[in-house]
């Protein structure tokens, strides 16, 4: 638990917020308080993803349009994603950073609540991207198209070696098309991106269904502008609760890990650092240790309800 977290729940927000010494510090602390309250008051409020994207990540920057994506988890995972040609040729890239991220999740989420490989989209997507805290503007309508039109165009190939034998397959994300209107023919009208329905591909949702990792949806959402920072919270999500003894990482798994974007593992230290720091925020029950050569991570209770926050006072959290 990270020491807001226990300094909250010893002394109350208010006296915490007496001891901060800056803005960002304030920031933090509401940010802990309210994660301790959404779990007492949204339990049910789960989010599932492909275990594999919690081990493996998407860029965080665009990358050559052409280009495939490929990375290894060290433990027997490999995930590739590589651009397809359109009817003109063209090639869009994978999706990246923090919009294609969160539109991953909220396929597979309502792929995997609903048991179908239907998924509703329309409004209803720009409704969650919204609530995600995505811009609705035009910056936004065009961050949404750019990271669809990847998504449509992208083909996966998972591969993984581990005690229960082999696994590998090979298909794209959706079936079909997201049929989107051309941005001069929209209008800005935001509602008219999607159509009604998409249709996961068999692969990847039986994937999806055999593997997927439980996340909680308000951690999400407050890591949701940070690509990294959410990258290390899924991490976390996933491997803490399956751990069966403590286990340090290294600087060098980290930064092949998470740091493609940074050349010098210097520099990916401090911007790691931070974002484990975002990250530990929201998943109260983590028990994670940064030391001088990597962090060391214990084995933890799940992020995602249900667990025990009965004993919490909610007045003492609740007032921000």
């Amino acid at each position: 638990m990270a020491a807001e977290h226990e300094l909250i729940m010893r002394e109350g927000l208010d006296a915490a917020l007496r001891r901060a010494s800056n803005a960002r510090e304030r920031a933090q602390l509401r940010l802990a308080a309210d994660i301790l309250v959404q779990e007492a008051e949204n339990p049910a409020a789960t989010t599932h993803l492909h275990s594999i994207l919690c081990t493996i990540y998407l860029p965080h920057r665009r990358t050559e349009p052409d280009l495939a994506w490929q990375r290894s988890n060290g433990e027997g995972a490999t995930l590739m994603i590589q651009p397809t040609k359109d009817e003109q040729g063209r090639y869009y890239g994978v999706p990246y950073g923090a919009t294609g991220r969160l539109m991953m999740i909220y396929l597979q989420n309502e792929a995997y609540r609903n048991r179908s490989r239907q998924v509703e989209l329309g409004r209803s997507m720009h409704a969650w991207l919204r609530a995600m805290g995505v811009d609705s503007s035009g910056k936004g309508y065009r961050a949404a198209r750019e990271q669809a039109l990847r998504i449509e165009r992208s083909l996966v190939t998972v591969a993984y070696v581990g005690p229960n034998g082999k696994e590998r397959w090979q298909d794209t994300i959706i079936r079909g098309s997201f049929n989107l209107l051309p941005p001069d023919e929209s209008g800005g009208r935001q509602q008219e991106l999607f159509p009604q329905l998409i249709q996961l591909s068999e692969s990847f949702y039986e994937a999806l269904i055999r593997h997927p990792a439980v996340l909680f949806e308000p951690a999400i959402k407050a890591l949701a502008g940070k690509s990294l920072a959410l990258d290390v919270y899924l991490w976390l999500a996933y491997r803490l609760h399956a751990l069966e003894r403590p286990t340090r990482i290294g600087w060098k798994s980290l930064h092949q890990a998470f740091g493609p974007n940074y050349d010098r593992e210097r520099d990916f230290r401090a911007k790691f650092k931070e974002a484990l720091k975002e990250a530990l925020l929201v998943y109260p029950q983590a028990i994670v240790e940064l030391v001088e050569d990597g962090v060391h991570l214990s084995p933890s209770a799940p992020p995602a309800p249900p667990r025990s926050v009965h004993y919490l006072d909610m007045r003492r959290l609740a007032h921000r």
